[in-house]
């Protein structure tokens, strides 16, 4: 029944490899059939459908073990729902389990299809082919739809690459999502005419169900460049669905919001270059913006790094996602930031864009020639 094979790892905190293995064999059952198996009588569903143990070794602490289990794919029904339930669904109820890695089949990769852009198409859109890249964000929550219109007046005149809404700012009351959108919009595209900028404006479309493809066709319509979506909140599923519609044909900004109770340490959990850099490229993310260190995060710079490489190592079949760190990333910054990252970043300012002064366009042109200079 299934011909080819996916991999996924899981870290097993065990204290000897009889009782790491019998977690593995747990985990192998759990993530598929969810059935006695002594009862299974069919040898195909033996065969193909529950897990299969393909290594499993100590860590070098002695404390761990890593499983290799792989499933066949037609498990997932090419969902991206589903290849998640696979992947972690019961056996993320189990302590002691985290999944850290994860061996994409090709036939899951031609099927989700990855970014449609990816970091080297959004560096063609913005016309930034060498240096590092900027992105701002329009807030804070309460602002009218006219003032933040202004902001991305402000931000287009100083060169930013990408201007997003913040992600909590979606349809409340005194900032309807249709307002802020044609507003914002048509600032871009006004500013953008006016300087020969390329500046892209990315809609923040996380919403409830239909709501986000209702959300997305309307920004496109009244001029948005690029859609924002939060998948911990609306669904991975969602994620892709956007990412393969034609006729959006829009570059993806994934926002982090709700993946740290999957990603931060604890007892069990998806490791955060999974969650944040696999996953989302996986499903259609042309940028993944995930949490930088040396800010109000706890994030290392080992573990930015690591999100960092996960959005751009070579996979066969997948484009590169541009990364994008945001949070705790100022101007006296930067420097060090480039060394960590690298000139294919596009690093989220929010915040610090605010203390040079009440001149945004100033500030955001300071912010755009330090990238230069360093990159």
């Amino acid at each position: 029944m299934c011909n080819e094979r996916f991999v996924v790892t899981y870290q097993i905190e065990a204290p000897s490899y009889e009782e790491a293995k019998a977690i593995a064999w747990g985990v192998q059952v759990e993530q598929t059939i969810e059935f006695p198996y002594d009862f299974v009588t069919n040898e195909d569903i033996k065969r193909d459908i529950v897990g299969r143990l393909e290594s499993l070794e100590p860590t070098g602490d002695g404390k761990y073990y890593l499983a290799r289990i792989s499933y066949g794919v037609e498990c997932s029904a090419f969902e991206a729902t589903q290849f998640l339930n696979v992947v972690f669904g019961n056996s993320s109820l189990q302590p002691h389990i985290w999944v850290v890695d994860i061996e994409l089949a090709p036939s899951l990769i031609e099927h989700f299809k990855g970014p449609r852009f990816g970091l080297a198409g959004i560096r063609e859109l913005v016309k930034t082919p060498k240096r590092a890249m900027i992105q701002a964000v329009i807030k804070p929550m309460g602002t009218s739809p006219a003032k933040l219109a202004d902001m991305c007046r402000a931000y287009v005149q100083g060169g930013a690459d990408v201007i997003k809404d913040d992600h909590g700012i979606t349809n409340q009351p005194f900032c309807t999502f249709e307002e802020r959108i044609k507003r914002c919009a048509a600032a871009v595209a006004e500013t953008n005419a006016q300087t020969g900028h390329h500046t892209l404006y990315a809609a923040n479309v996380s919403a409830d169900g239909e709501a986000v493809l209702e959300r997305a066709h309307y920004a496109k319509a009244m001029g948005a460049t690029a859609l924002m979506v939060a998948p911990a909140l609306v669904g991975y599923g969602w994620l892709n669905r956007l990412a393969t519609d034609d006729e959006l044909g829009l570059p993806i900004i994934t926002h982090p919001a709700m993946m740290g109770g999957f990603a931060l340490p604890g007892i069990s959990g998806i490791a955060d270059y999974l969650w944040m850099g696999l996953l989302p490229r996986l499903f259609g993310s042309d940028m993944s913006i995930f949490v930088s260190y040396g800010g109000r995060f706890t994030f290392t710079a080992q573990q930015c790094q690591r999100i960092s490489a996960y959005c751009t190592n070579p996979i066969a079949g997948l484009k590169a996602t541009c990364p994008s760190p945001g949070g705790g990333v100022t101007e006296k910054r930067l420097p060090e930031l480039l060394d960590i990252y690298g000139p294919d970043t596009m690093f989220l300012v929010g915040g610090d864009m605010f203390r040079r002064g009440p001149d945004l366009a100033a500030n955001m042109k300071a912010f755009v020639e330090l990238l230069a200079q360093h990159s």
